[in-house]
């Protein structure tokens, strides 16, 4: 995840250099950008059948050797088309096989039981990515060069990350029973009567469909707001190395709030913690928003970056909860693939807004309505989750596997008297 997000993220870092070596606008460098975003996510349907049926450790590989030759072929390029074949169209296809998707079908493989935590752990290396490779992209573009710096990259992902995929232990077999089922060789659990299952599965889809959704909500002010901080920071008083500063800034929250959340999800649901998180979210845009200067900018800043990444694992841990191994990639898939379209529109809205209005401050006012919206459906929807009526449900009392048998009705009568 760091490897695969740092080379991805740090494609931002490097185009004013290539703005300024190429003479390319920040127009067509975000046009590109958007293209590939929405690549990503229109590939993860294919991603999440080739995950379910050769497995996530392959799909992964190939991924990254793909990313790793999109960086070396980056390193040659001199024409805006190559660029865009290079990274628009070869490095979405290596990011969209090497990201979130199929190393959350991996890990939800080993730690079914674990998996809301599991995923928190994994998903903080986005935020490694953008606090260890982002930043040293940019030094050593200053310092050697654009091409140097795709090269290094390229090499490091092809000799690093490549060999140690190929080393992680196998993924175990893919079950056939959904998560929460009954173990082989123990006893039949009673069939439940038929208007029961039917009304559990349609609250399940209403479950599914709804955090589908607050998914793709959540993504679409997500890409945006990271890649307008330093303008808009600017815009409003900043100086140029301050603005720099922020997404970097975000990221050591959002790193922050991962291990905040790993730590609160032994004693709390996941979904309590996605209410905290959208109302933080709807809060962090509302002051980006109407900041008056850069020092709200920064606490802006900071909520946002506490509010953000942490969301991704505890949706997709709800999203599976009761999906079979076996289905684990396509099910991530469809969520994915509103997430990344999601995404790509709110970094198209981005630069049309500001390309009209001269200003940010338009589109952060009225996307601060998506986190809230989310927030809204997670609360209407939470008594029609079947997930939610079975922690709230009373446990029972027996703690034996072997029912106890009734008292006849004369000892019984005997006690009372």
């Amino acid at each position: 995840m760091t490897a695969a997000f740092g080379v991805n993220f740090a494609a931002g870092a490097l185009f004013p250099f290539l703005a300024a070596e190429h003479g390319w606008s920040a127009a067509t460098l975000g046009a590109v950008a958007g293209l590939n975003t929405a690549l990503t996510g229109l590939l993860q349907p294919l991603v999440g059948r080739a995950v379910d049926a050769w497995g996530a450790r392959r799909v992964l590989l190939t991924g990254m050797a793909s990313l790793a030759a999109a960086q070396l072929l980056l390193s040659l390029t001199s024409q805006l088309w190559q660029f865009v074949l290079a990274y628009g169209v070869l490095g979405a296809a290596g990011f969209a096989a090497s990201s979130t998707p199929p190393v959350s079908a991996l890990v939800s493989r080993w730690f079914p039981r674990r998996k809301a935590t599991a995923l928190t752990v994994i998903t903080a290396g986005i935020n490694l990515g953008q606090l260890l490779v982002v930043p040293a992209a940019a030094f050593l573009a200053g310092a050697e060069g654009v091409p140097m710096t795709y090269t290094v990259l390229g090499t490091g992902a092809a000799v690093l990350v490549v060999p140690l995929l190929l080393a992680i232990p196998t993924e175990p077999p893919a079950a056939s029973t959904p998560a929460g089922s009954a173990p082989a060789g123990s006893a039949p659990a009673a069939p439940a009567p038929a208007a029961s299952a039917e009304v559990a599965g349609e609250a399940t889809r209403s479950g599914s469909l709804t955090l589908t959704i607050t998914f793709g909500l959540h993504a679409l002010p997500l890409y945006m707001v990271m890649l307008a901080l330093p303008q808009y920071a600017i815009d409003h008083g900043a100086t140029p190395a301050a603005g720099g500063n922020l997404p970097a800034l975000a990221a050591a929250a959002s790193l922050t709030s991962m291990i905040a959340t790993g730590v609160l999800l032994r004693r709390a649901a996941p979904r309590s913690l996605l209410y905290a998180l959208h109302a933080l979210r709807t809060l962090a845009l509302l002051l980006l928003a109407f900041a008056p200067g850069p020092a709200v900018i920064l606490a802006g800043t900071l909520l946002f970056g506490l509010s953000s990444f942490a969301t991704i694992p505890l949706t997709v841990a709800a999203l599976t909860a009761k999906t079979p191994a076996s289905r684990l990639g396509r099910s991530m898939a469809r969520a994915w693939l509103v997430h990344q379209s999601a995404a790509a529109l709110g970094v198209a809205a981005g630069g049309a807004v500001h390309a009209w209005t001269g200003s940010y401050t338009p589109l952060l006012a009225g996307i601060a309505a998506a986190p809230l919206l989310a927030l809204v459906l997670l609360l209407r929807n939470r008594t029609a989750d079947p997930h939610d009526r079975a922690a709230t449900r009373p446990a029972p009392t027996q703690t034996s596997d072997t029912p106890v048998p009734d008292l006849p009705t004369s000892l019984t009568t005997k006690g009372m008297s």
